[in-house]
């Protein structure tokens, strides 16, 4: 008897302290809505042409608290000629800052396929598309720093494919073009999903910790209830 009970304390101890390590949801982690303008910035690695990776565009975040990101949206379109090219991979890459710009590489994830592309529609003569894109284990963004993401497809040029210009960022982004950096005034059009409120190992070993207290003062409770019995 004094055995189920320790186990069951031990799983409820357990449990409590997972519900609070996992008390957090694939959730909206930061959003930078499409503006529908027909703006899009050349973005892209040519598979057919010989030019490589010759343009990247970059923008920027902030989340509130730590979190791990394991799936970007983001809409692009195409242009030079305005027609639906075939792109065979995303690399989605996270930067850290430097300066106000995109500083050393801190992850980088290369996903095959279209990234789910999905017609959204033709503004201002412009075919735009919706992309959504999941990254394997994800990237683990500490809560308040600033960090660079690049969004770059697998597809021959032409077309050339960009991506596309959002709301509600800072109004500040980077180009690499054939290897010259430039400003762009403009927000991206990208949203972040995944996990928000990771916990750090200290979290972790305080939750634990905490757990096995509660098991080890009930079991003591328990054995000294015995005692009086007998």
């Amino acid at each position: 008897m004094k055995t189920f009970i320790s186990l069951r304390v031990i799983g409820v101890a357990s449990a409590l302290a997972l519900a609070t390590l996992s008390n957090v949801g694939a959730v909206v982690l930061y959003n930078q809505p499409f503006d529908g303008t027909g703006n899009a910035y050349s973005s892209q690695n040519d598979t057919t042409g010989g030019l490589g990776n010759f343009a990247t565009v970059y923008d920027n975040f902030a989340l509130g608290g730590n979190s791990n990101v394991n799936n970007v949206m983001f809409t692009g379109e195409y242009f030079n000629p305005p027609a639906q090219g075939n792109i065979t991979a995303f690399t989605i890459s996270f930067y850290a800052n430097n300066a106000g710009q995109p500083g050393g590489l801190l992850q980088s994830f290369n996903v095959p396929g279209t990234g789910n592309e999905t017609f959204l529609g033709n503004f201002n003569g412009f075919p735009a598309y919706t992309y959504s894109v999941n990254l394997a284990g994800g990237f683990n963004a500490l809560a308040g720093t600033t960090y660079w993401m690049s969004v770059v497809p697998d597809v021959g040029f032409p077309p050339q494919w960009g991506w596309s210009s959002g709301l509600n960022g800072d109004g500040v982004s980077y180009q690499d073009f054939f290897g010259n950096r430039s400003q762009l005034a403009a927000d991206l059009a990208f949203t972040l999903n995944g996990n928000a409120a990771v916990p750090d190992s200290g979290t972790t070993v305080v939750l634990l910790g905490a757990a096995m207290l509660v098991v080890g003062l009930l079991h003591r409770r328990s054995m000294k209830a015995a005692t009086n019995r007998a």
